[in-house]
């Protein structure tokens, strides 16, 4: 199934201007958005890299022990990086989000897919470029170099300046050239798609905003995809997958639980942790992706 044309991007679309629509003429607060960011990213955001241990090679025990050994393997060794070089762990966890982001919204194989990368690019860097200010300080404070740790819920719109609409156009530019080079009979569908995540992302806060697009445009389509493989691939039920992501998905939000109740939090840290489990599951996804 392709995923352009499937029952769920139709789906994601009439969830993303429903939310547009309900933003603009109900401003939500902070507890809302609080609450429906927590609500997605423990239903959704999280529990969509679950599985991965699924899809190892050897389906068995010892398969098992291999495959977490080099999960936990990468993990630690990012998290190395992290310590001692903080700069390069950062621009890692960029070029790593940026390929991953686009790859579940085109289901490609090869790394150097060029509607991916830009689709990748603007879910990430439109967002920075409308809250530049908030995104530095979050991104020094993740290096060591701040301790910014604020959350803002203003609402009010943005006075842009004239760097900050070229940047959005010649990035929006660009990919629609691409997509019209690569993607030409999918075109109105992927216009569609970047004008409702540019006026999301418009209209938001810059973490409210990004963890709705994370869940709605990012974990939504892996975890369908994921679905897929592993019913076809495995002759599964749908109803064996969602129970094999119970386990891990508990352990995740226990372990974020755990955080929260004995560490202060911390929004750079928070990101920290997102780009560690994000490097294993992405060379995982890749593989799927890739099969």
């Amino acid at each position: 199934m392709i995923y352009i044309n499937s029952k769920l991007f139709n789906l994601q679309m009439i969830l993303q201007f429903a939310l547009l629509l309900l933003f603009y003429f109900f401003p939500f607060g902070p507890i809302t958005q609080v609450l429906l960011a927590g609500i997605l990213l423990c239903t959704i955001g999280i529990p969509h890299g679950a599985n991965d241990h699924l899809y190892r090679k050897e389906q068995n025990w010892w398969g098992m022990l291999k495959f977490l050994a080099l999960y936990l393997g990468i993990i630690a060794a990012y998290a190395l990086l992290w310590y001692f070089i903080p700069l390069a762990a950062l621009l890692i966890f960029f070029m790593v989000s940026f390929h991953h982001f686009g790859q579940s919204n085109f289901e490609n194989e090869h790394v150097k897919y060029i509607p991916s990368i830009l689709w990748g690019v603007i879910l990430l860097a439109f967002p920075v470029v409308l809250h530049l200010e908030e995104a530095l300080f979050i991104f020094k404070a993740m290096i060591g170099k701040g301790n910014f740790n604020e959350f803002i819920y203003d609402t009010s719109p943005l006075s842009l300046t004239n760097w900050q609409i070229a940047t959005l156009l010649l990035l929006g530019a660009a990919y629609l050239i691409s997509i019209y080079i690569y993607q030409k009979q999918h075109f109105f569908k992927y216009c569609l798609q970047l004008v409702l995540v540019t006026l999301w992302y418009l209209f938001t806060p810059l973490l409210f905003g990004f963890i709705v697009v994370f869940c709605l445009w990012h974990a939504l389509q892996s975890t369908q995809h994921q679905v897929i493989f592993y019913t076809q691939h495995y002759q599964k039920l749908k109803r064996d997958f969602f129970i094999a992501m119970l386990p891990f998905s508990f352990i995740s939000l226990a372990g974020f639980g755990f955080y929260l109740y004995f560490f202060d939090f911390n929004i750079g840290q928070a990101f920290i942790l997102l780009s560690l489990i994000t490097l294993p599951h992405v060379i995982v996804m890749h593989r799927l992706y890739g099969a």
